[in-house]
């Protein structure tokens, strides 16, 4: 009877180890996929923001080897592996309870970083070095059919829409070299014959919010052999398939 009620133990060890093995895999999976998502917007964001995504894949990593141990206990009967996965459980316990801490804070840090960031990288776009920055900004416009950090007139008060009283390009509804000339000071209404005349920063706040969410989504439906997922903005969608050869 005893023995057969130790027998039951272990393999309810095992079968809760087992979920936090698959628990830990899935959250280091989700911090790569949001890490990957994020590094498309490293110049806006700095390498503060980056970093929680990081915290989830450490985090990941450690619960699945702790995990493992404990499988490996519960089969084995090993008093010591039992008590060293005890431990390190509960220590696991307290990083994840960290990263989903820093992932709450995380809004409030992209929210300020962005405000500060969008501007500074503004007055760069276009310019000798700044390469990253110019494409960046590019992929933004393009993706989320916006201009300009809160509207396209930001452009005219930068180094770049001195020249011409111009906004990039890419905020023109119909892509052309050139149709961003002379657009920056034109009245709103005027303006939007021609290009996306609406801020960058809300639209890309809410991306950002939602972004990778759907991101890892559409990944497990892949995964699933099911239809990719696509509820995002269509620009963005067409642009991230390009980049991961879809």
């Amino acid at each position: 009877m005893v023995e057969g009620g130790m027998k039951c133990v272990k393999y309810l060890m095992f079968f809760f180890n087992f979920i936090f093995v698959i628990s830990g895999i899935a959250l280091a999976t989700l911090g790569a996929v949001i890490k990957g998502y994020y590094n498309k917007y490293l110049d806006f964001l700095g390498g503060g923001v980056v970093g929680a995504p990081i915290q989830l894949i450490i985090v990941g990593v450690v619960i699945f080897f702790v995990a493992f141990l404990g499988c490996c206990g519960a089969i084995r009967e090993s008093y010591c592996m039992t008590m060293t996965f005890a431990v390190l459980l509960a220590l696991s316990f307290i990083l994840e309870l960290a990263a989903g801490i820093a992932a709450y804070m995380l809004r409030d840090d992209i929210r300020t970083t962005l405000n500060t960031n969008m501007p500074a990288t503004m007055q760069n776009y276009g310019q000798d070095g700044y390469a990253g920055v110019t494409r960046t900004w590019d992929g933004v416009q393009m993706a989320l059919d916006c201009c300009g950090i809160f509207n396209y007139t930001n452009w005219a008060n930068t180094s770049y829409g001195a020249y011409g009283d111009r906004v990039p390009d890419t905020c023109c509804r119909i892509f052309s070299v050139g149709c961003g000339a002379g657009v920056a000071i034109l009245p709103a209404s005027e303006a939007a014959h021609t290009i996306h005349t609406a801020g960058c920063l809300y639209k890309l706040q809410e991306e950002m919010k939602h972004g990778g969410r759907r991101m890892c989504r559409r990944r497990c439906r892949r995964r699933c052999g099911l239809p990719a997922d696509s509820g995002r903005h269509p620009g963005l969608l067409s642009q991230q398939e390009h980049q991961e050869g879809v």
